[in-house]
């Protein structure tokens, strides 16, 4: 099973009355590949793509991602990257191998990222900006 569509199929061929373990149902969504039309350009012809700056943070955190997306993620170089998930890094970068290829999982980056970064300056958490006002004699 590769798409939606594959699976929506099978489903519908299924005997009545099938059951699937919720646990092997989850490992066929997993590894779905999105169908052509999922992946096209907007209605309106304008070509949007959301950066993985963004996504990073906002995508489901079991979402995997490859090397290209982390590193368009965390902007940084493709060497960092290999210190971080080689064996003799002592910061190691949560990731796993899958033919050869790096994966990584989206909630244990930003879990991995967060621990380490460090706050010089922090703004207000809800959003507002602070406003002083200062007196005018």
């Amino acid at each position: 099973m590769r798409t939606l569509a594959d699976l929506r199929r099978w489903i519908a061929e299924a005997p009545r009355g099938t059951t699937v373990p919720v646990e092997a149902l989850g490992e066929v969504l997993g590894d779905l590949v999105p169908e052509p039309e999922q992946l096209s350009a907007p209605a309106s012809g304008a070509e949007h793509r959301q950066s993985w700056r963004v996504l990073l943070w906002t995508v489901d955190p079991e979402t995997r991602i490859g090397r290209d997306e982390f590193l368009e993620a965390t902007g940084k170089p493709k060497g960092w990257l290999y210190r971080h998930t080689g064996e003799k890094s002592t910061e190691r970068i949560p990731h796993r191998r899958l033919d050869g290829q790096l994966v990584f999982v989206v909630g244990e980056v930003r879990r991995w990222l967060r621990e380490r970064e460090v706050i010089e300056a922090a703004g207000p958490m809800n959003g507002a900006p602070r406003v002083r006002s200062i007196g005018v004699s």
